[in-house]
């Protein structure tokens, strides 16, 4: 038995590194940029721009859909113009994604957009490596085929290294020629390298995706320039995927390509934001997990929520065989393979070792990741009017559990018969609270914690903060948020939650005041017959004083900031007080505090007496 595809189980797949070579022009450093800016900047952005070298970065935007509509500004628009005003060049403009690329030579250009409260994060451009049909009748592809569940109509984009449309296993010429041609579009995204598929790796994608979904065409994108794929080229071709989602009534985008190690979920990064925009468009990602054979741990981007991330097992007993990483002496039907990444949050398996298809016999989450796409083409033709949610709980709820005996862990395994016959999917919209800080009515920190609580009859898969809210995460009972940037006042939190068939609930909200200002304090006192007789006034224009403290000290030195030290004399909402009796010629000195229903404790002031 030929050995598999051994470029595709390199131990190292897909390291993540930052563009950029410029000569020093700057001489702006870290200390220019607010805290809140610098929580929006990647660190390995920050350090690339403080050594004066060019960086290409992603700008997550909060960009809400319904400004045109409302007369609003747009958001990306205004971030473009303000970014080419500070120096910064645009490098592409992706109307259906709210991200834009653009390269910055140094942190003064990039300062005023990160202080923009619609710039989410700047993360540096990624490159991912690629993950290298006997396995249809194991997943019922043959049933549902028979069925006529072939994902007639429908239309599959598999952003990979290309496809060699000329293979028997697509009937084309030409991209869409003949009729009967199962390539709809073969194009470039990457630098023209001449070659329809330089490696045979998207071709073979291709096969499966067809094998699977026969009634469906491949849009053939080429992300890879060489070896690898960079986060802005693969961007670009996903938003021409959703601008062109129509047209072609593409079900699903296949993405077997990916690097690095991901331990829990990635909501905020940019290519999370694209698919789950991609998901609320009606397309499912389709995403490999990695070939690394880690345990805890998937491959970025299928670590993003709305990626459905797939890892591999055999479709047959293939005898022993060996790979780059790992050994596998004992082969079997649904026994996963010993390259394929686990985790907790991994969607679902699907058969990835050994997959013959388009003439190219490879093995690796990316073959496993086809038939996942492919099959969404086939429920998307079959129940073309549930959403993209909706198709991934068939994908997963359908699946027949596998256990993975490297941990015990227990993972779907791609069944398209069985998800064809699940019932009607739930069309309610889960309900649901959410409460601030345990229901204060005050804070003083922007950091503030979301008690929340939500049903649903299918159950609540997970939520988005905001509205319009950002990325969807899982969902918990606990969430540790951050308050916008602005003014102190009244500030409202929403939360919308998704239910398991992707209906979205509208958001519910609670609010808190936000006091970051300390009270302000007037304090005077007079002095008669060896008493000191002290008053004082206060005003705290947000959340309102909570009360007052006096402290005092013998001499001319005043206490602590914060009436940290000193002899307390006065406790509460009382405006004065009289010390004594007390030696006439002695001195004192006095400080006044105050503290805010937010609790903000001002330094205070001062005042020193000498006894008349």
């Amino acid at each position: 038995m030929p050995a598999p595809h051994r470029a595709l189980f390199a131990s190292s797949l897909g390291v993540l590194l930052i563009t950029g070579c410029a000569p020093p022009g700057t001489d702006d450093g870290p200390d220019t940029l607010t805290v809140a800016a610098r929580a929006k900047l990647a660190p390995r952005a920050l350090d690339e721009l403080v050594a004066g070298r060019a960086s290409q970065l992603l700008l997550v935007i909060d960009d809400d859909p319904t400004a045109a509509a409302r007369g609003a500004p747009d958001a990306k628009r205004l971030i473009e113009a303000l970014a080419e005003d500070g120096g910064a060049t645009i490098d592409d403009r992706w109307d259906a994604l709210p991200i834009v690329p653009m390269t910055v030579t140094g942190l003064a250009a990039l300062t005023p957009l990160l202080d923009d409260p619609r710039v989410v994060s700047a993360t540096p451009v990624a490159y991912y490596e690629a993950f290298d049909a006997e396995s249809f009748p194991l997943i019922g592809q043959p049933t549902a085929a028979a069925a006529g569940k072939i994902g007639a109509g429908t239309a599959v984009a598999v952003l990979d290294t290309g496809v060699d449309y000329t293979r028997a296993a697509f009937g084309c010429t030409a991209p869409g020629v003949p009729a009967g041609c199962k390539v709809a579009v073969a194009r470039d995204f990457a630098v023209e390298d001449g070659s329809r598929d330089a490696s045979g790796h998207g071709t073979n994608v291709a096969g499966i995706v067809v094998g699977v979904a026969p009634g469906a065409r491949v849009i053939g994108l080429d992300v890879f320039d060489g070896a690898t794929a960079s986060t802005t080229t693969i961007l670009a071709a996903y938003n021409w995927v959703l601008q062109n989602r129509a047209a072609y009534n593409v079900a699903a985008i296949n993405l077997s390509l990916g690097g690095g190690s991901a331990t829990a979920p990635c909501p905020g990064d940019p290519m999370a934001v694209a698919f789950a925009t991609g998901r609320s468009a009606g397309v499912v990602t389709a995403v490999a997990a990695g070939n690394n054979a880690t345990l805890n741990a998937i491959s970025s981007p299928a670590c993003a929520p709305d990626a459905v991330s797939v890892g591999a097992v055999y479709d047959a007993n293939v005898g022993a065989i060996g790979y780059t990483v790992c050994n596998d002496p004992v082969t079997a039907a649904d026994r996963v393979a010993c390259f394929s990444n686990s985790a907790s949050f991994l969607k679902l398996l699907a058969p990835g070792a050994l997959i013959d298809a388009a003439g190219y016999r490879m093995a690796g989450t990316s073959q496993a990741t086809p038939h996942v796409a492919g099959a969404a083409a086939v429920l998307h033709g079959a129940f073309p009017s549930e959403s993209a949610s909706q198709l991934v709980t068939r994908l997963v709820s359908g699946g027949r559990a596998v256990v993975d005996p490297r941990n015990g862990r227990s993972t779907p395994r791609l069944d398209l018969a069985r998800a064809l016959t699940l019932a009607v999917p739930d069309g309610t919209p889960p309900t649901g609270s959410v409460v601030i800080n345990a229901g204060a009515a005050y804070t003083r920190s922007r950091s503030v914690t979301l008690t929340l609580a939500a049903t649903d009859a299918s159950g609540v898969a997970d939520l988005c903060i905001g509205d319009p809210c950002g990325g969807f995460v899982p969902y918990a009972t606990t969430v540790a948020t951050t308050l916008p940037v602005g003014a102190d006042g009244t500030r409202t939190v929403a939360v919308r939650y998704r239910d398991r068939f992707g209906n979205v609930a509208n958001p519910v909200t609670d609010t808190i005041v936000l006091d970051t200002v300390t009270p302000s304090l007037a304090l005077s006192g007079t002095t008669s017959g060896g008493r000191v007789a002290m008053t004082w006034s206060g005003a705290d224009a947000t959340s309102g004083l909570a009360s007052f403290r006096l402290v005092v000290a013998s001499g001319a030195t005043a206490p602590a900031a914060g009436c940290a030290s000193g002899t307390q004399l006065a406790q509460g909402t009382t405006t004065g007080f009289t010390h004594g009796p007390l030696t006439v010629g002695s001195t004192w000195s006095y400080r006044l505090c105050a503290t805010d229903r937010a609790g903000n404790t001002s330094a205070g002031l001062a005042a020193t007496v000498i006894v008349r």
